[in-house]
């Protein structure tokens, strides 16, 4: 796929088939993540890999349930959480959730530019992928990182699901760029 396609085509997906990702290909697009520049080339991103449409399925719920207690007053999420069909997690086969492994300035945003990168090459090779940032407090709080096997120590930053799409949304319309040329 060429890099401006992959651009203009990469959709957020919420909608799986129920067929499971293979470690290997989820390999494939963590070493392709890895490739994403960080300051000073600290790489500072770990990854944790949770796979199985049942278990995200069971975890879906216990973050909406973290999610309902935890939403700030007049969030625009509400509607999203009061739908008792919606899960968090869209019933994806996997979710990659990657974390940042110090307290440097920067490592949230390394941890970004590695999930973006991840995002493009499931898109290279015909996955759908979505960042669930409504999961990563629950993911950040100690018994889920227990549960989950995420070592303390780790910040989860960016939760992205992965999966075979059933279908790819439809493009969203993009407002014009906002350009200020500076002095």
């Amino acid at each position: 796929m060429e890099l401006m396609e992959g651009l203009r085509t990469r959709r957020a997906v919420r909608s799986y088939t129920d067929e499971q990702i293979d470690n290997d290909l989820i390999g494939e697009l963590i070493a392709a993540a890895t490739l994403a520049p960080s300051a000073m080339n600290l790489q500072p991103w770990a990854f944790v890999v949770i796979n199985g449409s049942a278990r995200l399925r069971g975890l879906s719920d216990e973050a909406k349930r973290y999610a309902i207690a935890n939403l700030p007053e007049g969030s625009p999420l509400a509607g999203h959480l009061a739908d008792k069909e919606f899960k968090i997690f869209h019933d994806a086969p996997a979710l990659v959730v990657i974390c940042a492994t110090n307290e440097e300035r920067q490592s949230d945003e390394d941890c970004c530019l590695a999930a973006l990168t991840l995002m493009l090459a499931a898109h290279a090779r015909g996955l759908g992928t979505c960042w669930i940032g409504l999961s990563r407090p629950w993911l950040n709080e100690a018994s889920v990182k227990e549960e989950l096997g995420i070592p303390l120590a780790l910040k989860p930053v960016a939760p992205i699901i992965v999966g075979r799409p059933q279908a790819l949304p439809a493009a969203t319309p993009r407002d014009e760029a906002r350009i200020i040329w500076g002095r």
